[in-house]
């Protein structure tokens, strides 16, 4: 059996190393350093060192779980340590009950905004469908209730005709569209209204009579490498939606990333809570490159 320890500061170095070991060659993984872990997990609100744990065997840590009032977050075994009852010891130690029904957010980050993941969906960590995990996470009573879809515009993939076609036909039935740095304005509200996001973002926004109708965030992702984005949020006010909204803000965000350096922007979407987001994105050349499934 594994020795199960509390966090603290000083596993930081070896929770990196175990962190990278674990999901390196997952969807958007990128070797995270002691730095990252400590600004991005430990420092974040609402981290309980005590949802924390780790195992280790002998003088190497081999996994780690993270839970708390919403259920397990995150839980990652090093590939040479797997099938030995590692994250079942983790689990018991934990002695939290369910699952994040999003699995997006086991790292806790991107609650407070835009901030690239460490792998996976670019709003969050989940486990990719059909991983040795998913069976994983079955035996112990969860339930996939969806599979989120991650898509991806290139430069040579993007349509922005049918974008610029919706903005003609927003702006017929009286919508203005404006590009906002650093802020995000509330759906209902006027365009100087903000709600709290953290870090560099820019916001497509679009306005009906002086109301705030519909947003876009986008946001760098640098840490996948040079030029990459990803798409944090599509909003559109319900009495707003069908009228072209949406796709011209997409295609707004698109205009703003191209103008520097520009690789590539991902987006993950729920296709069966919003199939008209999956059309919209394919329309302007997006195309699937992930596939995670959500448990509850």
């Amino acid at each position: 059996m594994a020795e199960i320890l509390p966090y603290n500061d000083e596993l930081l170095p070896h929770w990196a190393e175990l962190h990278n070991a674990a999901f390196n060659g997952l969807h958007n993984f990128w070797p995270v350093t002691a730095r990252d872990l400590k600004r991005r997990v430990v420092l974040a609100p609402g981290f309980e060192p005590d949802h924390l744990r780790f195992a280790q065997l002998g003088d190497e840590l081999v996994g780690f779980a993270h839970g708390g009032e919403r259920g397990l977050y995150a839980i990652g075994v090093r590939p040479d340590a797997r099938r030995a009852g590692i994250g079942s010891e983790l689990l018991a130690a934990l002695g939290v009950r369910g699952f994040d029904g999003r699995a997006l957010n086991p790292y806790w980050g991107n609650t407070r905004g835009p901030e690239t993941s460490f792998f996976g969906m670019v709003e969050g960590i989940g486990i990719e469908a059909d991983q040795p995990a998913c069976e994983f996470f079955r035996r112990r009573g969860a339930r996939q209730v969806a599979t989120a879809v991650n898509l991806r515009a290139t430069p040579d993939g993007i349509d922005l005709e049918p974008g610029r076609d919706a903005r003609t036909r927003a702006e017929t039935l009286g919508y203005e569209f404006a590009t906002l740095m650093g802020r995000c304005p509330r759906l209902g509200d006027e365009l100087a209204s903000e709600r709290p996001l953290r870090g560099t973002y820019f916001t497509a926004a679009a306005t009906h009579e002086g109301v705030v109708a519909g947003v876009a965030v986008g946001f760098p992702t640098p840490e996948l490498g040079p030029g990459r984005y990803g798409v944090f949020t599509l909003e559109v006010a319900h009495e707003h939606r069908r009228r072209a909204v949406g796709s011209a803000l997409v295609m707004q965000l698109l205009l703003e990333m191209q103008a520097g350096p520009f690789t590539a922007c991902e987006v993950t979407t729920v296709p069966n809570d919003s199939p008209g987001a999956m059309e919209l994105y394919e329309r302007l050349g997006f195309q699937p490159c992930a596939r995670f499934a959500v448990w509850e």
